[in-house]
Parts: structure tokens; C-alpha cells; sequence
């Protein structure tokens, strides 16, 4: 009897192992499987139109620049004296956010 329960138990792991099988693949599966992240990005050397800036928001964004740095000198004065005026680090957060939107503008028109 116990002959019997063991050579069916044998033979269900047997039919399972078969059965499960053909659906492993391991761990790394085969090369045409391979995920599309692993794959370099694709170069592309046309400039788009949505890639150049447009020169008259460049233009506009410089002036801005320009405008707020000018201020700043007399305001940084106006700190050494113990005024502290209350929209300095706005200004210097717009100027942050022109100049890296201006670099990055620059950039792109170069490639």
C-alpha cells in the first residue's frame, strides 16, 4: 500500500514538473524578449520646430533678467543698512528661473 501512495506521488510531481516546464524561462529569459528600457534611446538630429525658442520670449525673458538684477544691488545696500526688503528673495528666485530657462533656450538652439 505504501508503494502504492508513493509511486503516485511520484508520478503527480512528475506530471506537474512537466507541466510547469515549458513556462519557465528563467531568470533572465531568452535575448528577444528583452525589455525596451534596456535599449539606448534613439538620437535624433533634426531640431524640431517645438525645440527653438521663440527670440521674441527670449527677448522678453532677457529684459525681465536684466531689469531685476539691475534692482538688486540697491536692495542688498538697502540689507547692509537693516532694511530688508520683503520681495528680495522673489526676485532672486526669478532671476534663477530666467537665467536656467534662458541657458537651457541657448542650449537647445545649439544642437
Amino acid at each position: 500500500m505504501n508503494t502504492i501512495r508513493l509511486s503516485s506521488l511520484v508520478l503527480v510531481i512528475c506530471l506537474f514538473c512537466t507541466v510547469a516546464s515549458p513556462q519557465y524561462r528563467g531568470p533572465v529569459g531568452n535575448g528577444h524578449e528583452r525589455k525596451r528600457w534596456a535599449d539606448p534611446p534613439e538620437q535624433s538630429s533634426a531640431i524640431y520646430p517645438s525645440d527653438t525658442p521663440d527670440p521674441r520670449d527670449l527677448k522678453k525673458d532677457a529684459d525681465e533678467l536684466a531689469q531685476l538684477s539691475q534692482a538688486i544691488p540697491s536692495e542688498i545696500e538697502g540689507l547692509n543698512h537693516g532694511l530688508v526688503p520683503s520681495d528680495l528673495n522673489e526676485k532672486l528666485r526669478r532671476i534663477e528661473k530666467l537665467s536656467k530657462k534662458l541657458r537651457d533656450a541657448v542650449g537647445r538652439s545649439r544642437r
